[in-house]
Formats: C-alpha cells, sequence, structure tokens
C-alpha cells in the first residue's frame, strides 16, 4: 500500500515538472517586442492637407516719396517703430516754400484788384452802350478785358494751390498705419525729388504666398483653411486660401497660392519662411496610427493586433489617408488596444509575443 502510494506521487511529480517545462517552453519561444514595435491605440484627430512652403508678406505696405527736393530738418521716427496714419515723419526745408506761397498769394490779391477794375469799367461801358454814347466795339473791349481778367484769375489760385501743396509736401506723413522697416535720410541731407524716403509695412494682417505642385492645384479652392509652422515658435498657426494664380511659374510648373493671416497679435513678422499644408478634409475623435501599421492600404487593410500574448490579425476600414502626416484614422481597433507599428519579420498571426515592461 505504501509502495502504491510513493509510486502514484512519484508520477505526480513528473507531470508537475513536464506542465512547468512545457510553460518554460513557450515562453521562451515567444517574439520579445519592443517599445518601437508595439503602437498604443488612441482617439485623436487627424487632417488630410496638401503640403505648402512659402513666405510671409505685410498684406499693404508703403513707400514713401519726397514730393520736393530740400534739405531734410528733422527725421521724427526709426526703423521699427510703429506709427499712425498721418503721423509726421520728417520735416524738410520750407523757406523758398513759404516764399513762393507768399509770392503766389500777393500776385493772386493783385489779380483779384485787376478783376474787379475790369468789372466796373464792363458796367460802365454797358451803360454808356445802353445811351448811346460808345459804339459796340467799344464794349467788346471791356468784355474781354474782363474775360482776360477772369482767367488770370483762376490760373493764379491754380498757382496758388500748387505752392501751398508743394508747402505741405515739406512734412512727411505717413499714408498708412503700420512698423517703419526701412529709413533712407537723416537731418542735414538734401532729399532729392523722388527718392525714396521711408518704408511702411501693416503687419496686422499678412499673406503667405506658397508653392503647390501642379498635380495637387486642383484640389486648391479659396476659402480651406492652412495650417502652417514657422521658425522661433512652437505652436501651429492658421490662415485661409483667398487666391489661387492660375498661371504655373515657369520652370518650376508649380503654382502659387496666397493665404491670408491675421497677425493682430504681432507674432508673425514678414519675410519669415512658413512650411504646412492646405487642410482637404479633417476627422476628430477617431483611432489614428501610424501609416506603416496599416498593411495592404490600397486592397484590404489589416492591422497585426497583439492580444493575450499572440498575435491577431484584425481587418479595419480606413475612414482618412494623411499621406503628410503618415497616418491614417480608421475603424475596427479599440482605444487602448496594442497593434504592431510596422511589419516585422519572421513573425505572423497566431505566433507567441513577448510585450515590454509597462505595456503588460
Amino acid at each position: 500500500m505504501l509502495l502504491a502510494l510513493l509510486a502514484a506521487c512519484g508520477k505526480q511529480g513528473e507531470g508537475a515538472a513536464s506542465g512547468k517545462a512545457v510553460a518554460s517552453a513557450a515562453v521562451a519561444g515567444a517574439r520579445e517586442l519592443s517599445r518601437a514595435d508595439v503602437e498604443v491605440a488612441q482617439l485623436s484627430a487627424l487632417r488630410d492637407a496638401l503640403p505648402f512652403t512659402g513666405t510671409l508678406a505685410a498684406l499693404k505696405s508703403s513707400s514713401i516719396a519726397a514730393e520736393v527736393e530740400a534739405r531734410v530738418k528733422d527725421v521724427l521716427v526709426r526703423e521699427g517703430e510703429s506709427v499712425r496714419q498721418g503721423q509726421e515723419l520728417a520735416r524738410l526745408d520750407s523757406e523758398s516754400l513759404d516764399q513762393s506761397v507768399s509770392e503766389q498769394q500777393a500776385q493772386l490779391a493783385a489779380n483779384q484788384s485787376r478783376l474787379k477794375l475790369a468789372r466796373t469799367k464792363l458796367d460802365k461801358q454797358h451803360e454808356l452802350l445802353q445811351k448811346g454814347f460808345i459804339s459796340q466795339l467799344a464794349y467788346d473791349e471791356a468784355e474781354s478785358e474782363f474775360t482776360v481778367r477772369q482767367g488770370e484769375l483762376q490760373a493764379q489760385i491754380s498757382q496758388l494751390a500748387r505752392a501751398r501743396r508743394l508747402q505741405a509736401d515739406s512734412v512727411v506723413r505717413a499714408p498708412i498705419a503700420g512698423v517703419v522697416y526701412e529709413r533712407k535720410i537723416n537731418p542735414g541731407e538734401i532729399a532729392a525729388k523722388n527718392a525714396r524716403l521711408f518704408s511702411i509695412a501693416d503687419l496686422s494682417v499678412l499673406e503667405l504666398s506658397a508653392t503647390v505642385p501642379a498635380q495637387w492645384i486642383g484640389r486648391i479652392q479659396p476659402g480651406q483653411q492652412a495650417r502652417f509652422s514657422v521658425e522661433g515658435l512652437p505652436d501651429e498657426l492658421s490662415g485661409a486660401v483667398v487666391r489661387v494664380n492660375p498661371v504655373a511659374q515657369s520652370g518650376t510648373r508649380s503654382f502659387l497660392i496666397y493665404i491670408r493671416v491675421d497677425n493682430r497679435d504681432g507674432r508673425l513678422k514678414a519675410g519669415q519662411f512658413a512650411k504646412g499644408g492646405v487642410v482637404l478634409r479633417q476627422l476628430e475623435g477617431q483611432v489614428v496610427l501610424p501609416q506603416n501599421a496599416v498593411q495592404d492600404l490600397q486592397g484590404k487593410p489589416w492591422v497585426m493586433l497583439v492580444e493575450h500574448g499572440r498575435l491577431q490579425r484584425l481587418p479595419v476600414q480606413l475612414l482618412l489617408w494623411s499621406q503628410t502626416e503618415r497616418k491614417v484614422a480608421l475603424q475596427g481597433v479599440k482605444p487602448g488596444q496594442l497593434v504592431l507599428s510596422a511589419a516585422l519579420l519572421g513573425v505572423a498571426a497566431g505566433d507567441a509575443v513577448s510585450l515590454p515592461a509597462g505595456l503588460k
């Protein structure tokens, strides 16, 4: 009896040892995955966008040139300063212009006196003509003189207005509100007529000129949203397509699109290089995975699911494929499930795998 009991216990011990050996063999045969091999499915937003590059420029800018040739008396602004529309930027020496205005005013007064005298003569000649004391020719001569004096007065009024305008041009004013980004004069210098003195840009609204390859231009329409980034700013920025140039650029055969950007906060600067994409479609709250995690994108897509220590091939439905971000939004995978981030050589559905620490 004792011998039989011992024999039974021996067989049970051998069975337990055999089971442990099988389990150890199963664990030893599992493919060890690294953290880079596994992707955790998460809900996210994804957009399909056409990429572009371009440069930001001020929508409104102005170059101010000298209307008169004169010495610069004072310069009131420097580069980088904000100015209001109509604000004084510089003053030119107006002594000769002031004298010209005075001369024209004196000439105007003289012409007004001559016209008044001609009017009196014409009235008098009209009375004499009515009484028959003078001939029609004498009256016509008085009327002609009056007409000449009227023309002289009108010409003098125009000359005075021109002199006053030149006098006003001795004060250089900002035609638009903005920021002075160029200053070409200093006190004491001679400002030549039509020479550029200042350049001003209104940076509250910028326009991004972006190049788009010819094969994608048919998908761009005014009103579409654009997302882009610039060097030096961590945040992604937005704008809207306002125009599309219908003529391709010579040489590159690419097209220019124009994106309007609100810059009232002043974060962006004219001349910055921008890189981004025009948003064609966007989804919110869908499972998003890297493009490489989905196999057979063009046919019947599927992913390799990691579940209960084994690989399982799982069919999925693509909702959006963003080639610019190299990601896909899909249905069929639940948030939190684990999938292979890319195809691995030597593994197939049903194979045992070992997850890295932190994902078990």
